[in-house]
């Protein structure tokens, strides 16, 4: 006998579900590419340090994860199409103001220059997916915009309030982008595992209205044939124990009987 048909069903179920454990506990390799980050001002440090890994893990997760358990590339479209539309409304508005701290400049006949940070700091970022790296540029941006409002000010053109609006507006924008996109991240997950959840009530619900499907009298006449009683058996005497019985109950042909068999 062969040997894999002696297997019994439990164990190879068994068998089956320790390898399905053991596929799901190896670690995916992913790619990623690590990046050298020299930040100035404090605010892009802050902006680098309490936002850029969240928002890496956000958009790793919606660029390579979501796609494997929606199923629904329309609605993937959807998502990734408004993560696009933060960062490119983010790095539209910190272009525009930088824009605009150079016509104050310029207006004020300032000539900006090349100005010194007393703690600057150099990071390294671990980018693991494309769009990760565009919200690098926000914070490289941000900490652009960040010299040029601290040279004006520096150059004495604008005021304390002027400088630390900026900075507080600009900090929070940046980080707000990050946020905005571990929400969305949430937002979809949340989604995509209602509606299954949703699909296995509707089949467990389609699967108990087919077992109560069964007309009333199907069931009586399933339950009328469990209730008949047994046919009896065939009798499997021989001949001589036919006559036998013949004889011994009909007295009138024991004279046949007794010739028939002896």
């Amino acid at each position: 006998m062969d040997d894999t048909k002696a297997v019994s069903p439990a164990t190879r179920a068994a068998t089956q579900a320790k390898r399905v454990t053991r596929k799901r506990q190896d670690p995916v390799s992913n790619p990623y590419v690590n990046h050298e980050l020299n930040l100035n001002s404090s605010q892009a440090q802050v902006a680098f340090e309490n936002g850029f890994m969240e928002c890496d893990a956000a958009l790793h997760s919606l660029s390579v994860v979501l796609p494997a358990v929606s199923r629904n590339a329309d609605d993937v479209r959807v998502v990734l199409g408004a993560v696009e539309h933060s960062i490119n409304e983010a790095f539209a508005d910190i272009r525009r103001e930088a824009e605009r701290i150079k016509k104050i400049a310029e207006d004020n006949g300032i000539k900006i220059g090349a100005i010194s940070y007393t703690h600057t700091k150099t990071y390294e970022a671990r980018v693991t997916c494309n769009k990760s790296g565009q919200y690098l540029q926000i914070i490289r941006e941000l900490d652009g915009l960040m010299g040029l409002t601290h040279a004006i000010w520096l150059a004495g053109f604008v005021d304390d309030n002027f400088r630390s609006e900026v900075e507080r507006q600009w900090r929070r924008k940046t980080l707000r982008v990050s946020a905005e996109i571990k929400q969305i991240s949430d937002r979809a997950f949340k989604a995509v595992f209602n509606k299954q959840n949703q699909k296995a009530q509707e089949q467990a619900d389609n699967s108990a209205a087919a077992d109560n499907a069964l007309p009333p009298d199907d069931n009586a006449a399933a339950s009328d044939e469990a209730e008949k009683p047994k046919k009896p058996r065939r009798s499997t005497k021989t001949k001589s124990e036919q006559k036998i019985t013949a004889f011994n109950s009909t007295p009138v042909l024991v004279d046949s009987a007794l010739a028939a068999v002896f």
